[in-house]
């Protein structure tokens, strides 16, 4: 009788390191609506996929029709909602092959959204960057530190933002973050 391999396929489930943190309800300043809200975006399938030489174009080409968000010259992060474990990976590897190198950062990465009237004003105690409307348009990116913690901060909305941090800084971040929410009052949803 011939000898047969039988492979079974993993399903991992991604556990946010929030998920004890971020702690659903209204804080900080109760007078009037919160200020800003706060929502972990998870689980979210997150690839860094950076262009090799010469083949920034192209790439970016390539990336039309994904929620592919500025990382650096040539390096996008590229997002998306509901998929697979490594799905997007994975598809991305063998549209990308030849022109970029793709990383999976699904379990290293976390990404915190804020709205509200009062979300540029959380993020600019923590940043340099100018986040006025007319320096930091809706789709803009930047790369930068807030509380001695490297961030990729994109704006998504009139008043909303996405924050990507590393895991490992994801609730020293969360900490720092709220503090400086408590006097617009937050919401955690």
């Amino acid at each position: 009788m011939p000898e047969t391999s039988h492979m079974t396929e993993r399903t991992f489930t991604r556990v946010s390191p929030l998920q004890d943190v971020a702690l659903q309800g209204r804080f900080g300043a109760d007078k009037g609506a919160p200020g800003v809200s706060f929502n972990v975006r998870h689980p979210m399938s997150i690839v860094t996929v950076i262009a090799r030489a010469g083949q920034g174009a192209a790439t970016a080409a390539a990336l039309k029709g994904y929620d592919a968000q500025w990382a650096g010259p040539d390096q996008f992060f590229v997002l998306a909602e509901g998929r697979g474990e490594g799905a997007l990976y994975r598809e991305l590897k063998a549209k990308l092959a030849g022109l970029a190198s793709v990383s999976d950062q699904s379990h290293g990465r976390v990404i915190i959204r804020l709205v509200g009237p009062k979300a540029r004003a959380v993020l600019a105690k923590g940043t340099p960057v100018d986040l006025h409307p007319d320096a930091f348009p809706v789709g803009k990116s930047a790369l930068t530190q807030m509380a001695h913690v490297g961030v990729h901060v994109t704006r998504v909305g009139p008043d909303s933002y996405d924050v990507s941090v590393f895991r490992g800084f994801s609730e020293s971040f969360w900490e720092w973050m709220t503090e400086q929410a408590e006097e617009f009052g937050y919401q955690v949803i």
